[in-house]
């Protein structure tokens, strides 16, 4: 047993054999291979020797080992050659399952490298939950129905350039016109952010007569192969032979994101694999992000004629414009256009207030303004210090309003709990909390219902969405907050699909403010364009990189590492740091070079959706 790496240097490469920790075997005379424990904590390969019984064994095989006296699992990654037969070598033990392709192998360690994890983790979202002995035929579709299928003009062209790009689609539109394209390529892979929207795709398609393979329940039938895969974001894992094109549906969607280490996100993952396949990738979005309008570039980018009905009527309501000083504490965020909407009983409304993780919100006492970086627009919250401080941008500064100048500040908490009872009691009719313990089935007409953003996700249909603090989307501590927002409007106008008096009202204290022109008439061109000017100008990602590291204990001093070319922010955390560097390329050498000197334990989350 030999070629490990370094323990806290990266996988990949490897060191000369440790003669010590070799034991007696036959001879060098069959292959070897070199393999990834499943072991949490050990980031090294191993080399061993496959045995002339295990001919079955080749890359991306799950195998058992042993390792340091105990027998464990582990994932082949390459074949290796030695110049000498004088080496002695443990042998594999036995054959487990079939596993990645050795395509999504390679995948696998190029996403390991790119997002600074540990390669077991992809591995693992990569392979199938049982074990698989082995792989069968094709599954072939039946005949598919007969019929014209409508073709979207500007998709049908992202496939034609080989590269691929992006379609900015309406969200209440059906998305059948958008696959087509890429299904009559051959095998598709359809990558959607969730599962639920994966089955109702799938369902789709088989009852026109194609062979699916919805994922990650149908990995066998994926690997042997099928007209098209689909799943959500670990789908574009799937091993699948001689795949022609991938789409990602809902790209602007965060749940493509994998928040563990390595935080790898499926559109960047799809991106690549496409690439190195030589196949068109098509992100699809009714407002795609600038990463993936980034990668396109202007002469890759869709946009389909909007009309009428793709965007709902969107209201932004201010809750105190119309109440007097000595009304303000007393209503809170119930607006009189909230209570009209309320009080009709004919609606079923949906009512959001995120507050988990983001609920520092500052406004200022006398004049109710939120509190925002000058810098760049973002809330800010205030240090231990008593300092104004942003966590976007690193900006610092007094404890002052800057609209009115008063250092009276009030903290903005209140939760779902307490304004279920306020709503209620305004609204004159039953209003549902709903939270991870709500058991009343969520799809009764002409209710009221409160909650988190899930809500979104658990309630059918509905005729009206409140946001009842907008302005704590709009204005979080992070570079997507704008990207954030208008996710969480594009669920709410698919909850509002098929309604007739469809309404979406945004609360803000800040109503005023030109930002909140874009929602009352979208117009997902000039957004992109504002939101890329703004990324560049303030070099945040794409155009630089960035991470969020999670040390064990507060002993890490950053100047100690300025060799290593990353810039380090201080975060909310003693133990938590905000890096940046220029691009991916030296973030992660950096980060490489870091882990093998360092000599403490630390993780590291690239592109972090959230850091404050």
């Amino acid at each position: 047993m030999g070629a490990h790496v370094a323990s806290r240097r990266f996988q990949g490469g490897c060191q000369a054999l440790n003669q010590h920790e070799l034991i007696s075997s036959p001879s060098l005379g069959g292959r070897i291979v070199r393999v990834v424990p499943d072991v949490s904590g050990v980031n090294k390969v191993f080399d061993y020797l496959v045995p002339e019984t295990l001919k079955n064994v080749k890359v991306g095989s799950v195998v058992r080992v042993e390792l340091h006296g105990r027998r464990v699992d582990a994932w082949v990654v390459s074949e290796v050659e030695y110049p000498s037969s004088d080496i002695n070598f443990k042998e594999v033990l036995s054959f487990l399952s079939e596993g990645p392709s050795e395509e999504v192998v390679q995948l696998s360690q190029w996403a390991a490298e790119r997002f600074c994890g540990p390669l077991r983790a992809v591995l693992s979202s990569a392979s199938p939950a049982l074990r698989i002995k082995k792989l069968g035929t094709r599954h072939g579709g039946a005949s598919r129905k007969s019929g014209q299928r409508s073709v979207v003009d500007e998709a049908e062209e992202l496939f034609h350039n080989k590269r691929g790009g992006v379609l900015v689609w309406p969200a209440p539109r059906p998305l059948r016109p958008v696959l087509e394209p890429g299904i009559s390529r051959g095998r598709t892979l359809v990558v959607t952010p969730s599962v639920g929207f994966a089955r109702t795709i799938a369902q789709a398609l088989r009852r026109e007569g194609l062979s699916v393979a919805l994922m990650p329940d149908d990995w066998q039938r994926a690997a042997e192969g099928v007209d098209v895969v689909v799943g959500a974001r670990s789908a574009v894992w799937a091993s699948i032979p001689e795949l022609k094109s991938i789409i990602v549906l809902d790209e602007h969607d965060e749940r493509l994101q994998d928040e563990r280490s390595p935080t790898w996100h499926a559109r960047d993952v799809a991106i690549e694999r496409a690439r190195a396949l030589g196949i068109p990738c098509v992100l699809v979005s009714p407002l795609p992000t600038v990463s993936a309008t980034h990668w396109a570039g202007a002469e890759a980018v869709r946009f389909v004629e909007q009309v009428a009905g793709d965007w709902p009527p969107i209201e932004v309501v201010d809750p105190y414009s119309d109440l007097g000083d000595e009304e303000k504490p007393q209503f809170g965020l119930l607006s009189s256009r909230l209570i009209e909407v309320l009080r009709d009983k004919t609606q079923t409304v949906v009512c959001i207030l995120n507050t988990k993780g983001r609920s520092r919100l500052l406004s200022c006492r006398a004049c109710k303004a939120i509190i925002r970086c000058e810098n760049c627009d973002a809330a800010v919250i205030q240090n231990e210090e008593g300092l104004l401080e942003c966590n976007r941008c690193g900006v610092h500064r007094p404890s002052t309003c800057q609209s009115c100048s008063s250092n009276a500040l009030a903290l903005l908490r209140k939760g779902v709990a307490k304004m279920r009872d306020e709503i209620e009691k305004a609204a004159l009719r039953q209003v549902v909390e709903l939270s991870a313990d709500t058991t009343i089935a969520a799809n009764a007409s002409s209710l009221v219902y409160i909650g988190t953003e899930a809500a979104l996700h658990r309630v059918s249909s509905a005729d009206v969405v409140v946001f009842l603090d907008f302005d704590n989307e709009l204005f979080a501590p992070t570079y997507r907050a704008g990207e954030q927002a208008w996710t969480l409007l594009i669920h709410a106008i698919r909850l509002l699909k098929g309604s007739s008096r469809a309404l979406i009202v945004l609360q803000s204290q800040d109503a005023s403010n030109p930002q909140y022109s874009d929602f009352v008439e979208p117009e997902p061109r000039q957004f992109i364009e504002r939101e890329q000017n703004k990324r560049k100008a303030m070099q945040l990602p794409p155009y630089a990189a960035m991470a969020r590291m999670v040390f064990a204990d507060s002993s890490f001093n950053p100047a100690d590492w300025a060799h290593c070319n990353l810039s380090f922010s201080a975060s909310a955390k003693p133990t938590e740091f905000l890096v940046r560097a220029a691009n991916n390329e030296l973030l992660t050498q950096g980060i490489k070079q870091l882990r093998g000197e360092f000599s403490g334990r630390f993780r590291c989350y690239v592109d972090p959706m959230r850091y404050a």
